[in-house]
């Protein structure tokens, strides 16, 4: 073979060599910008993305309210909004009313706040030989920190009787502190309240007709268990116009049905008084929130409803052990709002002055129950209902029920 011949195969042996490489380099490049657009994790709210068809088992697991969520990109057309309300409630007008853009979990890292007191006992009576713990007198939670520090700078005594005055403060983590005060007395025994002269006296319906009632309000009553047996048709005479009724809640991890909620509900459209339901809360995550919608709305049952379902989260006394900070339980109450009205329901928050003051921020301006014991109220934010007082009394109740005012 003559060196000519020789030069040209090793030419022709170098630019198949460069092809091959180019086309390699080329296949990956291809393949990692394909894999950069549909797999990914931006942060602990992203929901992972998997391009495949899901069979039938994946597809029942994705919409079990105990799974972790998980997205299905498939070639089937996109369902609208209205379409997956009408699969969910049977009926599409439902939806027709609920245009608001899905809530969207913010990160909630940037820590500006001290600590806030939700629960201030600054005079607490133990009798001696009691074991005393201030975080059992008092309710606490921060913006972004959820294990808040208490620092006490003085002890006391339980063997002996007497007065301590304990100063105590929250710490986060960020360094912000909040200070306050607790006077402690020892005593050999407690009054009960008759005897120490702590006596309420209780507002007839009657009475409160007479101060509350106007054109522009109606006048009801809230119910659960604690009412027992309500004669509702004597609720009605008396001058009610309507009842919100306890449904059932979330309580030390598990769901519960008030057991006279079926029999209240059932009696009190009888009755022709117009109901609503509230549902007792207390998840403290957002998946937590999810479950207890669909149970409550089992026992709904599609149940047609004159007002908001509130959501009751009170556990204030106990908000450390949720492990959780302001803004999580924010989150939590607008997951449920989204949750219910994806059901073709609508829903309002339930709170005490104090706690819509301080805690809860409503960012979509959802309706608002206000719970404020007082003759006029000072509460200077939006309000359709106000719940004016929890020791009433009304032909068909035996014992104290709630007073709520409606403003039309």
């Amino acid at each position: 073979m003559s060196e000519i011949i020789k030069k040209i195969i090793i030419i022709i042996i170098v630019i198949l060599a460069a092809v091959g490489m180019t086309f390699v380099v080329t296949s990956l490049m291809f393949s990692d910008n394909k894999k950069s657009d549909k797999d990914y994790f931006a942060d602990e709210h992203t929901v992972f993305v998997k391009e495949t068809t899901p069979t039938d088992a994946e597809k029942n697991k994705a919409t079990d309210s105990d799974s972790e969520p998980v997205a299905f990109v498939t070639s089937e057309p996109e369902v609208t909004s209205e379409e997956a309300l009408e699969d969910i409630t049977g009926n599409a007008s439902a939806g027709d009313a609920i245009s608001h853009e899905k809530y969207q979990i913010p990160e909630n890292t940037n820590d500006t706040q001290a600590p806030v007191i939700f629960i201030n006992n600054t005079n607490v009576t133990i009798t001696l030989g009691t074991t005393f713990n201030i975080k059992d007198y008092i309710g606490y939670g921060d913006d972004v920190d959820r294990d808040v520090e208490v620092i006490t700078e003085a002890s006391v005594n339980t063997s002996v009787t007497g007065s301590y005055k304990v100063n105590y403060k929250l710490r986060d983590d960020a360094g912000h502190e909040t200070p306050s005060v607790m006077n402690v007395n020892v005593v050999d025994s407690v009054p009960d309240s008759e005897e120490s002269g702590l006596q309420y006296k209780a507002e007839s319906f009657a009475d409160f007709a007479e101060k509350y009632k106007t054109d522009n309000t109606s006048l009801g009553i809230d119910v659960s268990r604690w009412q027992s047996s309500i004669d509702f048709q004597k609720v009605k005479e008396a001058g009610c116009e309507f009842v919100i009724i306890r449904i059932g809640g979330y309580d030390d991890g598990n769901h519960y049905t008030d057991k006279f909620y079926a029999q209240n509900i059932r009696n009190a459209k009888a009755a022709g008084l117009k109901v609503g339901i509230y549902w007792h809360a207390e998840e403290s995550t957002p998946d937590e929130v999810r479950s207890s919608v669909n149970y409550m709305m089992g026992v709904l049952d599609n149940a047609e409803l004159d007002f908001p379902i509130a959501y009751d989260w009170e556990d204030f006394a106990k908000f450390e052990e949720h492990h959780m900070n302001i803004q999580d339980l924010n989150d939590c109450y607008e997951v449920f709002v989204d949750e219910v009205n994806d059901r073709g329901y609508t829903a309002c928050l339930y709170n005490s002055k104090n706690f819509l003051d301080t805690v809860w921020k409503n960012e979509r301006n959802n309706k608002v129950w206000l719970a404020h014991y007082t003759d006029k109220t000072d509460y200077t934010g939006e309000y359709y209902m106000w719940q004016h007082s929890s020791i009433g009394r009304i032909p068909g109740i035996d014992g104290a029920v709630d007073l709520d005012i409606l403003y039309k």
